[in-house]
């Protein structure tokens, strides 16, 4: 490198320094111009107009970018450059700006740039310094510092000096405009208001508010001016306020939830901002409800969601598991007093309580910075274990007085623990456990109970069921059903219930009687007026429904006399203990009540019934024909049945004196051996007297059964006793004067006395009792013997008669001999017939097939002779073959009869108590 050259360089970095301090200088002026009058614009519209925060925010950080940009670009830029912390522009660059001021120099100045950067293999290094040196030489003429000219700013300082001059005469005017503009645009965050020709004041003291409660803001405007109109502005939303006097104004704000920014305006002039704060209120967001009924209800656990009025049972335990927002603490209020803390669990508040009765509740919740208040408000409906119900129906059996059957239905809430049968006896009270299916509600129980089982046979028994339920929280309760009383009657009551209600049998079936004797003679008044032609067949129909009507009377009668019969025996079987031979007479009596209305009797009757519809003459003569042979037989049997219920009646009551003689012998004898042991005369003198009262008693029974003996056709052979009653009631005077004396030798003795003369007048009275039934039983043997010989007799004539009329011509002389030998077996029938009525009304093994065969041999008979007389031989035939049939049949069963008399004769022993009675048959195995 040549010495000019470098002289060149030297002279083009000395041109470098001058350009970058021009262009500092330059950038200087421009950058203070241009933020002084940015700065004076924005403060004068600031002053002026009061931007917003958001308005204000952005100007203020856009002048000092705008600012940095002017003063890193126009000063920072060329200032680096200049100290060479930038790159700076290079030998060219500068040859370039040179030459747009020195048009003169052309390329000169670049082209020695050029040959200087030439490699210096490529061409004579001394050329090329040859050529360097001459362009320089003919460039050292210039003066490059020229090219950079400070009066080129000149115009620039001018506006400078202008925008200096303006802003200090502002400033000067009113710095105001200045230092609370800046002021505002600095602290662009606070509201600054626009000074107005009044002011808006706040009244609220405290800008707080719960979120989600309403708030209400109240302010005032003080000034020369008033607006008439203003609005709150919030969140950039105006809303007009409502007035509430002059210069004041409200507005609420309903359901806060978020913190609100507000202030005042009347679209002129607005107030200083405000911020109303938000609250952390307490909430319940949900909540669970957990229903566990008491164990013994059987109900299920319930599950419910969001749901706080309930119904439940008593004693039920409620779990409460809430949750919600901004909650410290939570407890509820149970009967306006109870309190009861919930427990954190979790963040989940828990509450659990057994409710027994009826409640409100109220939730309550707090927080921090609240106090506790109402959140929920509730009511539980409890429903009260209801005592148990219990309704019982009793039916008396019918066959056992003192056996009931009992059939209730018992209900409750839940179930029941136990069902008892109480029975009370002398104020001691018993109990019998009732199976129940302990869960069911509602069920029906069935229970039998015969009071004969207990250990009392006497006396008042008072009996009621009580119904436990499974409230054990209640500690059980029990309803019991209606109290009932059963009552033993003693024996001067079954005495005068068996003597009443006998009398009453008595008397009905003499109404029986009578009654079936007016219907056979109006039968027979029927009969006569049907013959009379001068009778209208309306009198007739009425006559037949008269008939008619005291048919239905006799069968109700017949009815009321079986029931009233059957009632009496239940009774006296219930109440007093009857042996077996008196039980089974009783059956065989109601038996024969049983077969008084035979089938033949009812078939008439509904045949004669249907005449009052349909009124037939020839009918009617037959019909009233076989009728009247019925009612005659119905009438026998009514008849034979209150003979043998009034020989029953007395062979009971003498029976029963005779087991009541010997049941107070044996207790005599008992009192024998007692006072011989105890000496407790005061005591047994009491006894002896009861027995003396009690014998006197069974001797006025024995005159009462042999006043009712004196009634019968054929009494019973029995003696009045008066002797052994007097030597009886005389040894019972020794016993008690012995006994008031205090001899235990003597007393004994005397009661021992006593005690064998009853058993000997028993033994003499059972002797004779029994004596009865086996003489009637022979003799009864005897009748029926005549009786099945007779009948004999009368079959193998009528077969005679049956056979001679088979092959005989209808005038042949032998028919006369033939009606004569019907008409005779007729008349020897009614021999039979009255001789069986007889011995009916004393056997009851007669029993009602005999007198319904009886009644069909009388009809078949009566009807064979009349047709032998009116010459119907074939008819006659039929009739005929009828009588030998009932012959045959009355013959196998009076056969039967006869064998099992002399059975029971066979059987029967001295003194055997139960075969003794007349006419009692055993039945055999």
């Amino acid at each position: 490198m040549s010495e000019n050259f470098k002289i060149l360089v030297n002279k083009l970095n000395s041109f470098k320094l001058r350009y970058y301090s021009f262009e500092l200088l330059k950038g200087t002026l421009v950058s203070l111009f241009f933020i002084l009058v940015v700065y004076t614009t924005f403060s004068v519209i600031e002053y002026f107009v009061y931007l917003s925060s958001d308005v204000r925010k952005i100007v203020f950080f856009g002048f000092l970018i705008f600012s940095g940009f002017l003063l890193i670009q126009f000063i920072g830029i060329p200032l680096l450059k200049m100290i060479h912390l930038l790159k700076s522009i290079d030998l060219k660059t500068t040859t370039k700006i040179i030459q747009k001021h020195f048009s003169t120099i052309e390329d000169r100045l670049l082209n020695i740039i050029e040959l200087n950067d030439l490699p210096q293999n490529q061409y004579s290094n001394e050329l090329i310094l040859a050529s360097i040196d001459q362009k320089i030489e003919q460039l050292k003429v210039f003066d490059f510092n020229e090219a950079i000219k400070f009066k080129d700013i000149k115009a620039i300082f001018i506006y400078f000096i202008i925008s200096v001059l303006i802003t200090f005469g502002i400033y000067v005017l009113n710095r105001n405009v200045f230092i609370d503009s800046t002021n505002r645009l600095v602290h662009f965050n606070t509201t600054f208001i626009k000074p107005a020709p009044y002011n808006y004041k706040l009244e609220n003291t405290q800008l707080e508010v719960k979120k989600g409660e309403s708030y209400n803001i109240k302010m005032s405007v003080e000034g020369n001016e008033l607006p008439e109109i203003v609005y709150i502005n919030i969140e950039g939303n105006n809303y007009l306020m409502k007035t509430s006097s002059a210069g004041v104004f409200e507005f609420e704000m309903v359901s806060v939830i978020n913190p609100v920014k507000f202030y005042f305006t009347d679209l002129k002039y607005d107030s200083e901002k405000y911020n109303l704060k938000l609250l952390p209120k307490p909430g319940i967001t949900k909540f669970k409800t957990t229903i566990t009924p008491p164990a013994y209800t059987g109900l299920q656990t319930q599950l419910l969601d969001n749901i706080g009025d309930l119904q439940i049972p008593s004693g039920t335990k409620v779990e409460w598991n809430f949750s919600g927002i901004d909650i410290d603490l939570m407890y509820i209020i149970v009967n306006d007093s109870v309190r009861i803390d919930a427990q954190n669990v979790n963040e989940n508040y828990i509450i659990s309580s057994n409710i027994y009765k009826s409640t409100n509740y109220n939730v309550f919740i707090q927080n921090e910075v609240t106090q506790p208040e109402l959140a929920l408000s509730y009511s539980i409906d409890v429903v009260p274990d209801l005592f148990p119900e219990i309704e019982v129906e009793q039916i008396v059996d019918s066959m056992q007085l003192t056996r009931f059957y009992f059939k209730g239905n018992i209900g409750d809430d839940y179930g029941f623990s136990h069902l008892q049968f109480h029975y009370n006896i002398d104020n001691s009270d018993s109990a019998i456990s009732i199976p129940v299916v302990k869960m069911m509600t509602d069920q029906d129980f069935y229970f039998a109970f015969d009071f004969l089982n207990l250990n009392v046979k006497k006396g008042v028994v008072s009996y009621y069921f009580s119904v436990t339920d499974n409230d054990a929280i209640n500690n059980y309760k029990t309803t019991t059903s209606d109290n009932y009383t059963f009552q033993f009657p003693n024996t001067e009551e079954i005495y005068a219930k068996d003597k009443e209600q006998f009398e009453k049998l008595q008397a009905n079936i003499d109404k029986s009687r009578e009654l079936a004797k007016e219907i056979k003679q109006d039968l027979n008044n029927l009969q006569i007026k049907n013959m009379d032609t001068n009778v209208s067949d309306w009198e007739k129909s009425q006559m037949v429904s008269d008939i008619i009507s005291k048919q239905n009377k006799l069968e109700q009668l017949y009815d009321q006399i079986k029931q009233d019969n059957q009632n009496l025996n239940n009774y006296l079987n219930s109440f007093d203990e009857k042996n077996q031979a008196i039980q089974e007479k009783q059956k065989q009596i109601e038996e024969l009540l049983d077969e008084v209305f035979t089938d033949e009797l009812k078939k008439l009757m509904e045949e004669f019934n249907k005449l009052a519809e349909d009124f037939n003459s020839q009918k009617l003569n037959q019909l009233s024909e076989n009728m009247n042979l019925t009612l005659e037989d119905l009438e026998k049997q009514l008849e034979r049945n209150l003979e043998m219920l009034q020989k029953m009646k007395v062979e009971q009551k003498l029976q029963e004196v005779i087991d009541k003689v010997s049941e107070i012998a044996s207790e005599e004898e008992r009192l024998a051996q007692e006072i011989e042991e105890d000496k407790n005369f005061e005591e047994t003198e009491e006894k002896v007297s009861k027995h003396q009262e009690q014998t006197k008693e069974l001797e006025k029974k024995i005159n009462d059964a042999l006043e009712l003996n004196k009634e019968l056709k054929k009494p019973i052979n029995f003696n009045d006793f008066d002797e052994e009653f007097k030597d009886v009631d005389k040894s019972f005077e020794e016993s008690k004067s012995d006994l008031n004396k205090k001899s235990k030798k003597k007393s004994g003795e005397s009661i021992r006395k006593t005690s064998e003369k009853m058993q000997n007048m028993a033994f003499g009275m059972q002797q004779m009792l029994d004596s009865n039934s086996k003489e009637e039983n022979m003799e009864n043997i005897e009748n029926l013997k005549q009786i099945l010989s007779n009948l004999i007799f009368l079959s193998f004539s009528q077969e005679n008669v049956l056979a001679e009329l088979n092959g005989i011509a209808d005038k042949d002389p032998a028919l006369k001999q033939l009606n004569k030998d019907q008409k005779r077996i007729l008349e020897q029938s009614q021999i039979v017939k009255d001789s069986l009525y007889t011995l009916a009304m004393r056997t009851p093994q007669i029993t009602s097939m005999v007198n319904n065969e009886l009644l069909s041999m009388e009809i078949y008979l009566k009807r064979a002779n009349e047709e032998m007389q009116e010459a119907l031989f074939p008819n006659a035939r039929v009739s005929q073959q009828f009588v030998v049939t009932s012959f045959n049949n009355l013959a196998l069963m009076l056969n039967e009869a006869l064998e099992n008399l002399e059975n029971q004769m066979a059987n029967s022993q001295p003194g055997d108590q139960e075969c003794e009675k007349p006419g009692v048959m055993e039945s055999q195995e």
